[in-house]
């Protein structure tokens, strides 16, 4: 088995469950623990993976435990964004919703609208019970492989239905944001997914605020000049603006002060 090879399986393998240990990788791949611990070393290295004694740790677990901590934060901002967002969608409109702490204060703002006959896409479990009791809402939910932190649902079979689809408007959420590296998220398939969503829309909104910025995280999902909006909050630098609307995408900068 090639190098490449075993970094796949360990790779599998952690998607499976956040922790391996050298024995047990040693066992699996066929090779003595002194390899098992060499690769475990160029994988974290390569940012794959997590090094611990005595074995490796899923570094998506930890980067979203470490997401889930910050979504507790900026809670002004991300409402402020979200009703923001919420004047761009027009009745009748058909539109995705993703997963994320923003793309949830948005769904409460078309919750406890006025706009009437939405169609709302998701793969997103948290969206969907948001919207079980919104009987004026149609939501349309996407099924897949359960990211039980993320609560959203991703794989061939999400990624197939959505390629099925046409929305107005996509609204997403992402985890790193720079100009030269794009949008990020530190998990591929989610990054696959939202790939397919941007293709499938034919407007692109993505809401995050600004917080997320000068982060690069593992997978990339676009660059920003393939989506059409970005809204965010003000606390972005002037240059940071500056370069952002240098690429052609319609930058949105709310004050999360007049949020009332």
């Amino acid at each position: 088995m090639l190098t490449v090879e075993k970094k796949n399986l360990i790779l599998s393998m952690l998607e499976k469950k956040p922790v391996v240990t050298v024995p047990e990788l040693s066992e699996v791949l066929g090779t003595s623990e002194v390899t098992v611990r060499k690769i475990l070393n160029e994988m974290d290295d390569e940012g794959l993976l997590r090094r611990t004694r005595g074995g490796a740790v899923n570094i998506t677990t930890i980067r979203e435990f470490e997401e889930k901590e910050k979504e507790k934060k900026n809670t002004k901002e991300k409402r402020a964004i979200a009703k923001k967002a919420y004047e761009y969608i027009n009745n009748s409109d058909t539109v995705f919703i993703d997963a994320g702490s923003t793309t949830l204060e948005l769904v409460r703002e078309i919750k406890n609208g006025n706009k009437r006959d939405i169609v709302v896409i998701t793969n997103a479990l948290n969206i969907a019970f948001e919207l079980l009791d919104a009987d004026d809402i149609e939501l349309v939910f996407i099924g897949g492989s359960v990211r039980h932190k993320i609560m959203s649902c991703v794989g061939g079979f999400a990624e197939n239905t959505i390629n099925s689809l046409c929305m107005d408007k996509a609204f997403i959420g992402c985890n790193s944001i720079t100009v030269e590296t794009g949008i990020t998220t530190p998990n591929l398939y989610e990054a696959q997914v939202k790939q397919c969503v941007l293709r499938a829309a034919r407007e692109t909104i993505l809401i995050s605020d600004s917080s997320k910025f000068g982060h690069t995280s593992m997978a990339r999902i676009s660059p920003i000049k393939n989506i059409t909006r970005l809204i965010t909050d003000n606390r972005i630098p002037q240059q940071l603006r500056n370069q952002i609307e240098s690429t052609g995408v319609d930058l949105v900068v709310v004050d999360p002060g007049e949020d009332s």
